[in-house]
């Protein structure tokens, strides 16, 4: 079973990367591919820790996580319809990886509703559907993405504005109830405490900077 699974989500990474090869086969190559598959990596290993500590079945939560953001791989910039439009494209490839229906339907399901908790077919929230959320949010809010924001930032006073803004929306997550399971609010918690203490800290030294 377990090798049957290994084999199953080597074909799912390379039906992924054969999407990225195609598109930029086709001329269209972004910087922020490779981002993208890194983050597409670390939201596997997310959704595979918290499905074991929730009890949750790991080869959907890792199979979704896998092509939850597929449609990034694209020309086209879906916006908040990535995920359903996602879904729509691993369908096919699923159906050839000898899935049961339910399976695959919670898979898809997964995959679709991991942006705004909507998908285009009708299908019950599971428990793996909240944990591939979770593990994507979870990697959203991680160190690596706080340093390539700032990154992008040469001006000073920019970058605090910026900062202190980012301060009071990390803070009002803090307060809890976005995430779906347990396991993944106290990983969510630890990035946001992580940024907070950064930020706070960096705001702070912002007023001492000061013209004598």
């Amino acid at each position: 079973m377990e090798k049957q699974m290994s084999e199953r989500l080597k074909k799912t990474a390379e039906f992924v990367k054969a999407r990225r090869a195609a598109t930029e086969a086709a001329g269209h190559i972004s910087p922020g591919f490779d981002y993208r598959w890194k983050h597409t990596l670390r939201v596997v290993q997310y959704g595979k820790r918290l499905a074991e500590t929730e009890g949750a079945d790991v080869e959907v939560v890792m199979a979704a996580c896998i092509l939850h953001d597929i449609s990034k791989f694209d020309a086209e910039d879906y916006g908040r319809e990535h995920g359903r439009v996602s879904a729509r494209i691993a369908r096919p490839f699923l159906k050839t990886q000898g899935y049961e229906k339910e399976t695959m339907d919670n898979i898809l399901y997964s995959i679709a509703a991991h942006v705004d908790d909507k998908a285009d077919f009708e299908h019950p929230v599971t428990v793996e559907s909240k944990i591939v959320s979770d593990a994507d949010n979870i990697d959203r809010f991680g160190p690596y993405r706080l340093l390539l924001l700032f990154n992008e930032t040469e001006d000073y006073e920019k970058l605090i504005e910026q900062a202190s803004n980012r301060l009071l929306t990390l803070k009002k997550y803090r307060e809890g109830g976005i995430m779906g399971t347990k396991s993944g609010e106290e990983l969510f918690n630890r990035q946001l405490d992580l940024q907070i203490t950064f930020l706070e800290r960096l705001t702070e030294d912002s007023r001492l900077t000061v013209e004598i």
